[in-house]
């Protein structure tokens, strides 16, 4: 996997940046591994600069994305390396992850000429991201048990990694290898209740990150993404989705006293937006926006949940919700 230039044109990201970050030639052997770009993403300066800062100069540190559910931390990794052709796996931690999830297995094979029994070490995705080079991304990073992360230390500063189980193999991370981090807290614990099955981590692996906040986006950048993804939305209804899930965010994050469990993900809003234009496009209901939340959303509400949602929706589409449409 070859360099091809060390400063990419930022008109590929909707704007001109002074950003730095290497970027790959298209042809090379692991385009597989590149996630799939998504032309309508929209891209935030204030998050772009300096990730793309430290992808070009890491200095020793890993990242770390932390933002409320859904408001696009994984995504951003993903979209910077599709535009950056560079190879990128992502996987989900949860509470009962143990290293060799993440390192790599013995696994018995059967020697196809004798027919014995042996075994062979199976790189897993943080092996093969580091002697390939790739962008290592682990989701849901604050559910894990602590024991793990402090597991991670060695690789998290930039050291070689040691695997036991292949007999003590030591892989050096390679110089394009990248360990991003994303979670819903600051890895401190969940303070509000909102996250169920985040820990709080150890202080010496919070340590070894440079951390960014990712919020939802503005309420006009949120539009307009909407409306470019989803061709043939009417703007006041873009406008008033977003309405509707800048107010379910906020009483999920506890603002003004109210607190909600549930949330509008960006791809939940989208979700909504998509199924409520084809139901009004194909005829298919006599309140298409209504029907696409209950789909997105509401459907997996409780009662009470469900109603607060309602009189939001209600709040912002008028007093006619049920003929919104």
């Amino acid at each position: 996997m070859q360099k091809f230039d060390s400063k990419v044109a930022m008109t590929e990201f909707g704007f001109v940046s002074n950003a730095q970050a290497p970027a790959f030639d298209p042809t090379h052997h692991f385009m597989d591994y590149v996630a799939p770009k998504n032309v309508n993403y929209v891209f935030r300066e204030e998050l772009l600069k300096p990730f793309m800062n430290w992808l070009y100069t890491p200095f020793g540190d890993a990242g770390m994305l932390v933002g409320p559910t859904g408001s696009g931390k994984s995504s951003l990794v993903e979209q910077v390396t599709a535009r950056l052709n560079w190879p990128c796996i992502t996987v989900s931690a949860h509470s009962r992850m143990e290293m060799p999830e993440l390192t790599g297995y013995n696994l018995p094979v059967t020697d196809p000429v004798s027919g014995d029994l042996n075994t062979k070490f199976v790189d897993g995705p943080l092996t093969k991201a580091m002697r390939l080079g790739f962008v290592f991304v682990l989701d849901e990073y604050d559910t894990l048990d602590p024991a793990v992360t402090v597991g991670l230390h060695a690789i998290l500063e930039g050291r070689p990694l040691v695997i036991a189980e292949n007999g003590g193999e030591v892989v050096k991370p390679h110089p394009n290898f990248r360990f991003v981090a994303c979670g819903n807290t600051c890895g401190q614990g969940d303070d509000n209740g909102l996250h169920a099955g985040t820990m709080q981590q150890n202080l010496a692996s919070l340590d070894r990150f440079r951390v960014w906040k990712v919020d939802y986006l503005q309420a006009d950048s949120e539009i307009a993404a909407l409306m470019q993804g989803i061709p043939g939305l009417p703007e006041n209804v873009a406008q008033n989705m977003v309405k509707v899930a800048n107010s379910v965010r906020d009483q999920h994050q506890g603002k003004n006293g109210n607190y909600l469990s549930v949330t509008i993900s960006t791809r939940m809003l989208q979700r909504w937006a998509r199924i409520a234009l084809a139901y009004t496009q194909l005829g298919a209901s006599a309140n298409p926006i209504q029907d696409a939340l209950n789909e997105s959303l509401l459907n997996r509400c409780d009662k009470t949940q469900r109603l607060g949602i309602v009189k939001i929706a209600q709040s912002v589409f008028g007093g006619t919700w049920s003929h919104a449409a």
